[in-house]
């Protein structure tokens, strides 16, 4: 809050007015300074945790394409096994 002087007379003078408005845009600046910086560190911060979060989902689709041919390869022994079991009898 801007400290008003205590004039002498009851009309403010046009120095006054704009050492007021200037002291008022510098209080604004500073309040925007201030908001900037908490917002620039706030995305700072999800930007982080945003990186792990696609890190570990690329961890989980390469853990996917493993356990998959993995699975493939499984599904391909049994049928080759069954293939050969119900083929002799």
């Amino acid at each position: 809050m801007v400290k008003m002087k205590t004039i002498k007379t009851k009309y403010a003078t046009e120095s006054f007015v704009w050492g007021l408005i200037n002291k008022l845009e510098e209080n604004i600046d500073n309040k925007f300074d201030k908001a900037d910086a908490k917002a620039e560190k706030r995305h700072s911060e999800v930007m982080n945790h945003l990186d792990g979060l696609a890190k570990g989902f690329k961890k989980f689709d390469e853990e996917q394409v493993i356990l998959s041919a993995h699975s493939k390869d499984h599904t391909d022994r049994i049928e080759k096994l069954e293939n050969t079991v119900y083929a002799t009898s």
